[in-house]
């Protein structure tokens, strides 16, 4: 399906987008004049128009969070008492759970949920001072919205109503209820799956992905925000407030070190001798590859690490994905048929010289001899970790999968959800321009095709590891914001990129920014703000 463009010289004050290009589902959202917009908004001047889908991006987006707002509405309206949480996606699907819930209670509101959508209600946007839209959140009890918006520095803000029911959120929403006609509700034991439209087909319902390794690493991360103290933004911005974020970073980086060094104890009770790190980009695979071989020769193990973006071919040896892109993120950008032979040569006491990848350049140079000892794992590092083709030589029994991404911990409030997706984005924008002379200009432009290329060579082996480690830190945006908003707001306004870096700055300004001095040298924030004592 392709995303319909239009272009004007001009249009009359105040005409809505929606009725610029008479626009229903499977079309959210729009960017109009380089900034993303609502489609009730109004324009005085349009210079172009782009609708967008919920097939993906900023659409699909749009979609979940009306999606949000039209359960939490729907909940309301049949339990005063009761309250949802929006915590993940997981696949094609939201994931939430229900507080003081009963077993009659999501059938109540799946029905309610349809009804309003059957009834094609309005969903209004109300621009309103500050102090009028958190007297409109306390009637709705909304107290964790309040303690968000506190902190923005805004004199004005837009609440979202329904029947009544007025709720803040941090970006555009569908403009009638009709519009949310593909979704299903399902009960998974304590939880609620909204299935999504499907990516490739929006007119039919997703199916339930699978979930259960994912899910346990969701939880556990639940189970570490609880001991933190933090689940929203604005539990972080307090913290950050009342000076409590110093213990925070402590525990968190202590959290972590305690996990990978539960993980190399399973490695080495297991006698694991080909270790597989494998993650999306940017979740943190290098650092957690680094610190799990301190923790194996703590345990009187010889680890040794090969990263697989280091069997990069020569940049202009790249494959081109569909777009007639460069492919960074397909297997064969990979030399991997070289890693196959250096692999199977170290599993038979032989030496190797590896190569190292030079980023900024874009060539592969020498890089050092190692062999292995007979306590000594071998550590495979990358995205395509735990493709069976890269180890199809290997014996399973002597494999150990791990999967790793920074599944985000807190979200802006219990219904506005901070993508894990958004997380990397950032963590990518900010390491490239610091590390690999890469603008975010540029990473805004390939983003498309990291995600097409995890959706079609990371997400479908997650599930084959034996352990997922979720790298996300609970304040790690806070320290984010200082480094990427520079590069972010360096593209200019007439770029096609420059509506998704005004989108990321303003889920950014949520957050109180947060000074690096206590983050520690170890932790795998460093690999993308730098100053760490690991060398990559």
């Amino acid at each position: 399906m392709q995303f319909p463009i239009f272009r004007y010289n001009s249009y009359a004050m105040g005409k809505k987008i929606i009725e610029i290009g008479k626009v229903d589902y499977p079309y959210t959202c729009a960017i109009v004049n380089n900034q993303i917009m609502g489609l009730l908004d109004e324009v005085e001047e349009v210079k172009n128009i782009e609708y967008l889908s919920v097939k993906e991006g900023e659409g699909r987006r749009t979609y979940e969070r009306s999606i949000a707002f039209l359960a939490t509405v729907a909940l309301k309206k049949i339990s005063k008492n009761s309250r949802l949480n929006i915590m993940h996606s997981i696949g094609e699907a939201l994931y939430g759970e229900i507080e003081n819930s009963d077993e009659t209670l999501i059938d109540r509101l799946k029905d309610e949920f349809f009804k309003l959508i059957r009834d094609d209600k309005i969903i209004n946007k109300y621009s309103l001072t500050k102090e009028v839209a958190i007297r409109k959140l306390e009637q709705e009890g909304r107290y964790g919205d309040i303690q968000t918006i506190e902190f923005l520095a805004k004199e004005v803000l837009s609440l979202y109503e329904l029947d009544g029911i007025y709720l803040y959120f941090a970006g555009p929403l569908v403009p009638f209820t009709h519009m949310l006609k593909v979704v299903d509700i399902i009960r998974v034991n304590s939880g609620i799956f909204f299935l999504l439209p499907d990516k490739h087909n929006p007119m039919v319902v997703s199916r339930l992905p699978k979930y259960d390794k994912l899910l346990e690493a969701f939880n556990e991360g639940k189970r570490w925000a609880d001991l933190l103290g933090v689940k929203t933004v604005g539990d972080l911005n307090k913290s950050i407030v009342n000076g409590k974020i110093s213990n925070i970073i402590k525990i968190q980086e202590a959290l972590h070190e305690k996990k990978i060094s539960e993980i190399a104890q399973t490695v080495r009770e297991k006698n694991a001798l080909v270790i597989l790190i494998a993650g999306p980009s940017s979740s943190g695979k290098t650092t957690f590859a680094k610190k799990l071989e301190i923790h194996l020769r703590v345990l009187n193990l010889k680890p040794h690490i090969i990263s697989i973006d280091n069997y990069f071919v020569d940049r202009e040896k790249t494959p081109l994905n569909e777009s007639g892109n460069p492919d960074y993120d397909t297997l064969e950008a990979v030399d991997y048929k070289l890693l196959q032979i250096h692999l199977n040569n170290l599993l038979k006491g032989e030496e190797v010289e590896t190569p190292k990848y030079n980023f900024i350049t874009g060539k592969r140079e020498k890089g050092k001899k190692i062999k292995i000892e007979n306590n000594g794992p071998i550590i495979i590092e990358g995205i395509h970790a735990l493709n069976p083709v890269l180890t199809r030589d290997v014996r399973d029994e002597v494999k150990y999968k791990i999967y790793v991404s920074a599944l985000s911990q807190v979200n802006i409030d219990n219904i506005n959800r901070i993508p894990t997706r958004d997380t990397r984005l950032i963590r990518r924008i900010v390491r490239d321009a610091h590390f690999r002379g890469i603008s975010a200009q540029e990473n805004l432009r390939r983003w498309k095709d990291v995600i097409d290329a995890e959706e079609k060579y990371v997400f479908p082996y997650q599930e084959n590891a034996h352990i997922m480690f979720n790298s996300a830190l609970i304040y790690e945006l806070a320290i984010l914001r200082n480094f990427a908003e520079v590069p972010l707001r360096a593209i200019e306004y007439k770029e096609k990129e420059y509506a998704e870096a005004l989108r990321l700055l303003n889920f950014l300004y949520h957050i109180l920014p947060l000074q690096q001095d206590e983050v520690p040298p170890t932790s795998i924030l460093r690999e993308f703000i730098g100053k760490s004592s690991f060398k990559y």
